[in-house]
């Protein structure tokens, strides 16, 4: 008898799969705009069969599924793209990666960013394309009259406050990054193979670029681990996996210095349950390590030394 209302259960199930899809996805826009068939549906892994290539900083941030709409009139076509995320967090991340600057877009209820050619959305855990392929400027009203149905059906979610733990002064506006794994982490630094610091695809690290009283950037990573025996075994992680291009000139219990090929320095500091990274320093006073109150030496006069005075 169990089985019976069980199978029964999965059955209407997937009767209403289709149905919660429809509910999501607009049937008709502006002018005579509608459906070109059912959308495609991409769940877990098989969004590679969509996003060859692409797919592995989705499902390292937290992918469930996606669905793709096509939207025609005539000879002219809008395709939808939504990607549902595991959490707000996971869609936070990819939008901050796929955004660029930001130039939102009027009229779109959401934060957003785009122009004539794609519409890159944010909401709730929603992260949400609208390409128009052949480009018309004309066909803008469509776009966003497609994203305004869309949005209303989607809930918004808690707000994220993970970007909160970045210091505010001296931050670069629209420089603010989410970090869950190697993938993403590649596009600000490489500091070894494989997930170096030990995020699993579990935990986030912040990242923003900053600049400094006389103009000067540099980045920063803050990662906030569960406890202290998981950032002390990240950190430990991390000093085996260095990248061997890396240059170590101080190493202590809690905290490193290196320098790259550029000549730039970096550190590492393991307060507490977090890590405290930065990034493409330059030979001036330093407060980047509570441990090191010395003062980092130019990068042309470290050759050899520990490069701190």
């Amino acid at each position: 008898m169990k089985r019976i209302v069980v199978f029964g259960l999965l059955l209407c199930s997937a009767r209403l799969l289709p149905a919660l899809q429809m509910a999501v996805l607009p049937a008709n826009l502006i002018s005579g705009w509608a459906r070109a068939g059912p959308p495609a549906e991409f769940l877990g892994r098989n969004l590679f069969n969509y996003i060859d290539g692409g797919a592995e900083i989705f499902l390292e941030f937290g992918f469930d599924r996606l669905l793709v709409q096509d939207y025609r009139k005539g000879n002219s076509e809008i395709v939808l793209e939504l990607y549902q995320m595991e959490s707000p967090e996971s869609a936070l991340g990819i939008y901050l990666m796929k955004c660029g600057v930001e130039t939102p877009i009027e009229g779109v209820p959401a934060r957003n960013s785009g122009d004539k050619t794609q519409f890159t959305i944010l909401k709730g855990r929603a992260f949400i394309h609208i390409n128009n392929p052949e480009g018309k400027e004309s066909l803008l009203p469509v776009m966003v009259d497609l994203a305004r149905a869309l949005l209303k059906s989607i809930p918004q979610g808690e707000p994220v406050r993970l970007l909160d733990e970045l210091p505010l002064e001296g931050r670069i506006p629209g420089s603010e990054r989410l970090i869950r794994g190697p993938y993403a982490l590649q596009s600000i630094f490489t500091f070894g193979e494989g997930d170096v610091f030990e995020l699993q695809g579990k935990i986030f690290a912040v990242a923003a670029d900053y600049r400094d009283q006389d103009g000067e950037p540099s980045t920063r990573l803050i990662i906030s681990y569960p406890d202290e025996l998981r950032a002390e075994a990240a950190f430990r992680n991390l000093l085996d996996n260095l990248d061997p291009y890396l240059k170590v000139i101080e190493k202590r219990d809690r905290a490193v210095v290196f320098e790259d090929y550029r000549q730039k320095i970096g550190t590492v500091e393991r307060n507490a349950s977090k890590l405290e990274i930065r990034l493409n320093l330059i030979a001036r006073p330093s407060e980047a390590l509570s441990f090191w109150p010395q003062i980092l030496r130019k990068p042309a006069a470290v050759s050899g030394g520990t490069g701190l005075i």
